[in-house]
């Protein structure tokens, strides 16, 4: 007989926070984790990148440091982990509400913790989603983190298309490459077209992962933080939320639709991001206008190079918050 066991995250000293808990967005419930040593440090909340996708796991197992400078809020998305009810029904997945969502647990932290400002962190894809909060309401932080930074989805998808052609006829995947060409280049109205880029820009923009945290290049699910059904409910919950939302975010470009940002802005980039994400980011970087940018490079690091090299993030944040 199956026993399902509920989820739940290791307890802090009596100073601290340590739970999973659900946030009301309107309507809408969001899983959130908060783990910190003190509920007098400054709150950070971290918003994931894929749509559906979840990082509590990783954040527990790599970035317990941060648990002692900040307090760390961790948000499942719509469709993502312990937010996968909020996903029904699709129609109201939408840019938006992902960053209105963002404000909301926001404006929840601020208020539960007494902080008139809190840091934000967005990676990947959930960085286009804190930047326009940010954008939106710069009054409600102390400054903004993006790491793995997007700035437009499609030119990054066409220059991850050609990169990854250009990869499968140099080492003879000629099927592969047939099927790219057959389908043509991006944006796709399916999101199951996407399928070749996402399997295959990986293996086009490998690099050496030995210098950094092992298991650290993907979704961390064997944690207690998770049931067994929000670990079933994984993949198809990336699938079903990649197809309600990626269309969507498809409309940006930071370059054009955020020039300045209010707020001190820092970011945090592997040295082997891929260039269908570097390049993009690149141009954005050098336009933007902010009280005060700085950009940190992970030089042997790629993509997700805050779990790739958590020890060396870990200090890169608490020198932002030093300044």
């Amino acid at each position: 007989m199956a026993v399902a066991i509920p989820a739940r995250t290791a307890p802090l000293g009596p100073r601290g926070v340590a739970e999973l808990t659900q946030v009301d967005v309107g309507g809408y419930r969001l899983g959130v984790m908060i783990r910190g040593v003190d509920t007098a440090a400054p709150v950070l909340l971290f918003i994931p990148g894929s749509p559906g996708g979840t990082e509590i796991g990783t954040v527990r197992r790599y970035l317990g440091a941060l648990e002692r400078r900040f307090v760390v809020a961790t948000l499942d998305r719509r469709g993502g982990g312990s937010s996968y009810p909020a996903l029904d029904p699709t129609a109201t997945v939408t840019l938006d509400s992902e960053v209105t969502d963002t404000l909301a647990v926001t404006d929840y932290l601020r208020r539960r913790f007494g902080q008139e400002k809190i840091y934000l962190l967005g990676h990947s894809g959930g960085s286009i989603v804190t930047v326009l909060a940010v954008q939106r309401h710069p009054e409600k932080y102390r400054a903004y983190i993006g790491t793995g930074q997007a700035v437009d989805l499609v030119t990054t998808d066409r220059i991850a298309y050609h990169d990854i052609l250009a990869w499968a006829r140099f080492t003879g995947r000629n099927g592969l490459a047939a099927q790219l060409l057959d389908q043509g280049p991006p944006p796709y109205r399916s999101v199951y077209r996407y399928e070749p880029i996402m399997m295959y820009a990986p293996q086009a923009y490998d690099y050496d992962h030995t210098p950094n945290a092992p298991g650290a290049t993907g979704f961390t699910i064997g944690v207690a933080e998770y049931t067994l059904l929000q670990k079933v409910h994984t993949m198809n919950a990336i699938l079903d939320t990649w197809s309600a939302l990626y269309p969507d975010m498809q409309h940006v470009d930071l370059r054009r639709d955020v020039p300045r940002l209010a707020v001190p802005v820092y970011f945090v980039q592997g040295g082997h991001e891929m260039r269908s994400l570097a390049e993009p980011f690149r141009d954005w970087y050098q336009q933007l206008d902010a009280p005060q940018k700085h950009q940190y490079v992970f030089e042997t690091a790629g993509h997700r190079a805050m779990f790739e090299q958590p020890d060396r993030f870990v200090a890169v944040m608490a020198r932002i918050l030093a300044g």
